[in-house]
């Protein structure tokens, strides 16, 4: 499955019909020949190396702020599985 995130325009090589763009800390490549008007700093949706939406900063940070919280749900429901996890393995013993 793949899901289109928001990302901060960082570099665009207008020849090449690309730009990158910063997930956090991570660059990511993507073709801008959907958005053509795109300007470094704006925030796209990218989706399957694509730039397929432009963003309004509230709305990326909106974005961006559910991520992180979807993110943190994961990391603790990982937590309390790898516990249970080692816990099955201690009675097993």
């Amino acid at each position: 499955m793949c899901i289109a995130a928001p990302a901060k325009v960082v570099e665009i090589n207008r020849e090449e019909e690309s730009l990158f763009a910063d997930f956090g800390g991570v660059r990511q490549e993507a073709k801008i020949n959907l958005l053509p008007d795109i300007e470094v700093g704006d925030y796209v949706l990218i989706h399957a190396g694509y730039a397929i939406e432009k963003l309004s900063e509230q709305a990326a940070k909106e974005s961006l702020e559910a991520w992180e919280q979807l993110m943190e749900v994961l990391e603790e429901e990982d937590r309390e599985m790898e516990k249970a996890r080692q816990e099955m393995e201690m009675a097993s013993k």
